[in-house]
Order: C-alpha cells, then structure tokens, then sequence
C-alpha cells in the first residue's frame, strides 16, 4: 500500500460514518497569527448529503477551547483503522446537537471537505536516516512566516543534522553545544533538507523538548504541524512521505528499520 493517498469521494463517506458510529476522536487546528492553537472533538454526525460534518466542542481537561467563528479555516485530523486521515475544513455554524430528549451538547458544524489525505501507519514511524548520510535541518523562532526576520539574523538560526524523520515530526542532533532556549510547544519554523535531491521544504513545528545521546551530542525533537491546512501542504506531505520510504528501503541492521513512533 502506497504511504500516502487521496481518498476517494464515496470512501470518504464511509469513513465519515465509521468515525460517527464510533464517536472518533479528531485533532482541529487553527492558526491564530504566526501561531498554532490545536483542541480535540468527538464525531457527533455527517449530512447524509455529504455537504457537512458535526463535532462535539466540550473541553478535554482543563485546557479551554479556542474561539471559533463562522468562515474559520481549520484543519482536522483523526485516526481511522490503521491509518491517519488529514483535511482542511470552514466552520459553518455554532450550536448544540442533540443526543436524545433530555441532552445536547455544544458542537460545531463544519463544511464537508473537499479532498482528504489518509496516511498509513508507517509514515507516523520515526525512520531513521542512514549513517553516511546528512540532511541539513535548520530552526528559527516563530514559524515560516518568521523566515525573513530570522535570516536577516543568522544568530536566530539554529542547524542540526536529521536523525530521523516522520510525517509527524522529525528529531534533530544540533551543531551547537548549549541548549536553545526554546521552551516546550514553542512554534518553529524549519528548513528541512529531504533525501530526494530538490530543494528543502519549509514548514511549522512544536518543540518538543531535548535528549543527549549516547556520544553527549544533543538532539531536538519537533512534531510538524499545519500541513493539512496550507495550500502546500499536500506537496509537502508527499514528499514526506516519499522520504520516509526511502529512508525505510536504505535502513540497514544498524539503524534499524522499524523507527520510533512520531509524536
């Protein structure tokens, strides 16, 4: 099976019923300036018509929602069998859904998508890159759209060498010594060298968080975030995608061929 694919139009139908009949958990993000504001629903229905989806909109813990409003782009992702399925979507409408006689909920609805990519598992599998082989990774703060500044700064750019990589996110070991002062779930942007000869793509990250290795080299882990929702995206998906292949067939004893699953 191909790591990435487009979902067929009646499939997806399907697939919306399997996550309403199972109250699926999604993941919504939504871009609030340069930064990155992710919450978790629940499936509640799908338009027999195909022309919109309803989630739940209850908080997960103590953390509280975002404010939505209708027009709002955002993007969705949840699990369904052994595979990942990403879309961008505009909220339509806020209200309450009803379950039965005595209980609603706040939910939103959401207009049906117009594309959806489904992942295998295999690309959330951390692969690693093959010794002899550099990939050149650099971080700044405050994402992609800081590029301009952080180049007119070399001192905001951190380098790193890739590790290993994922659809989901990728760890870096930096060329430098000191820890960055970067703190946990700060966005990023990255400039990201792939194994595929063109030139590298650059996308949003979360930090997420430090390691020393074995050889006391130090090593930054960064989970991708956004893609489903920038007009790029898609690109940069496949091409993730296709890296990860290629760095799963080049795996040796060595570095392994299972990977560590993405964040």
């Amino acid at each position: 099976m191909r790591p990435r694919r487009l979902v067929a139009p009646r499939e997806a139908t399907n697939i919306f019923d399997d996550a309403v009949r199972q109250r699926a958990l999604a993941v919504l993000t939504l871009q609030e300036g340069h930064d990155w504001v992710t919450f978790k629903s629940r499936f509640l229905e799908r338009d027999p018509s195909g022309r919109f989806f309803v989630l739940d909109y209850q908080p997960i813990g103590s953390t509280p929602l975002p404010t939505l409003s209708e027009g709002q782009y955002t993007g969705v992702s949840f699990r369904h069998k052994s595979r990942k399925v990403l879309f961008a979507t505009i909220v339509e409408a806020t209200g309450h859904f009803v379950l039965d006689d005595k209980t609603s909920v706040p939910a939103v609805r959401y207009r049906w998508p117009t594309s959806m990519t489904e992942l295998q598992r295999r690309a959330y599998h951390r692969t690693p890159v093959p010794s002899g082989m550099t990939l050149l990774v650099g971080f700044w703060p405050g994402g992609s759209a800081a590029r301009p500044d952080a180049q007119a700064s070399p001192l905001q750019i951190t380098t790193g060498d890739l590790v290993d990589l994922s659809c989901g996110g990728a760890l870096v070991r930096l060329h430098k010594a000191s820890q960055p002062d970067w703190v946990d779930g700060q966005t990023l942007g990255l400039e990201l060298q792939l194994p595929d000869g063109k030139p590298p793509v650059v996308i949003d990250g979360r930090y997420r968080g430090l390691r020393y290795e074995e050889s006391g080299a130090l090593s930054a882990g960064v989970q991708f975030i956004g893609l489903e929702m920038l007009p790029e995206g898609r690109v940069v998906l496949h091409r993730l995608s296709n890296a990860v292949q290629r760095l799963y067939r080049m795996g040796t004893p060595e570095t392994g061929r299972r990977g560590r699953t993405a964040p």
